[in-house]
C-alpha cells in the first residue's frame, strides 16, 4: 500500500511539474500554425538556412556546419505577431539552442539557452560589431547532455517570455512590437535534438 501511495505521489509531483512548464505565460495557444511529426520531410514553409536539420524517427536532428561559420538556421516562414511556440530539446554536443522571430529586415527578439543560462533579448537595435542586443531577462539552469527539457517560448505587443525547464523569464521592449515575418531555430555546435514542437498563434 506504502508503495502504491509513493508511487501516486511521484505521478502527481511529475504532472505538476509539466503542468507548469507548459501553463501560458502571455497569451493562450490559439490555432495551431505547424505541428510537424518530425518523421518526414519538413513542409515547404520550413526553410534551412544554414547547418543540417534532419527530421528522423521524430525528432529533428541539428547540426552546425563548420564551414558556414555560423550557427545552424531553420527558418518557419510564417509571421507571427503573438505567438506561443513549444518543444523539448536535448543537448548532444551542441552547446546552444536558440528560438527567435525576425521582421522582414533582421532579428527582432530570441531566447538563447545554453546548459547554464536562459536569457532573452531584444534584437532590433542591435548592430553587428557595434550596438549588442539588448538583455531583458535571464536565469541561470543547470542542464544535462543527453536529458530532455522543455521549452515554451511565447510573445505579443512589447513583451516576450519562456519558461525553459521550470524556469520563467519575462521581458518588456517597444522594439518587440515590430511586425514578424518569421520565426526560427537555431543551434551552436555538434548536435542538439529537437522533438514535440508545437507552434500556435497567441490569442
Amino acid at each position: 500500500m506504502k508503495s502504491l501511495v509513493l508511487l501516486l505521489a511521484i505521478v502527481l509531483a511529475q504532472t505538476a511539474a509539466f503542468a507548469d512548464d507548459a501553463k501560458s505565460l502571455l497569451v493562450q495557444p490559439g490555432k495551431v500554425v505547424a505541428q510537424p511529426d518530425l518523421k518526414q520531410p519538413l513542409g515547404a514553409e520550413w526553410k534551412a538556412v544554414k547547418g543540417t536539420w534532419e527530421p528522423k524517427d521524430g525528432e529533428l536532428v541539428c547540426a552546425e556546419v563548420p564551414a558556414d561559420k555560423h550557427s545552424a538556421v531553420l527558418w518557419h516562414q510564417v509571421g507571427l505577431q503573438s505567438a506561443v511556440i513549444e518543444c523539448e530539446f536535448l543537448f548532444d554536443g551542441g552547446k546552444v539552442f536558440i528560438i527567435g522571430c525576425d521582421s522582414a529586415k533582421g532579428h527582432v527578439g530570441r531566447v538563447t539557452i545554453t546548459p547554464k543560462l536562459a536569457r532573452i533579448t531584444e534584437d532590433a537595435s542591435a548592430v553587428k560589431g557595434k550596438t549588442p542586443p539588448k538583455v531583458l531577462a535571464e536565469a541561470t539552469l543547470d542542464l544535462k547532455s543527453g536529458q530532455w527539457y522543455p521549452v515554451r517560448l511565447e510573445w505579443t505587443g512589447d513583451k516576450m517570455a519562456a519558461c525553459v525547464a521550470g524556469k520563467e523569464i519575462k521581458g518588456q521592449n517597444e522594439k518587440l512590437t515590430v511586425p514578424k515575418a518569421r520565426w526560427w531555430f537555431a543551434v551552436g555546435g555538434a548536435k542538439v535534438r529537437v522533438k514535440n514542437v508545437k507552434v500556435c498563434e497567441g490569442k
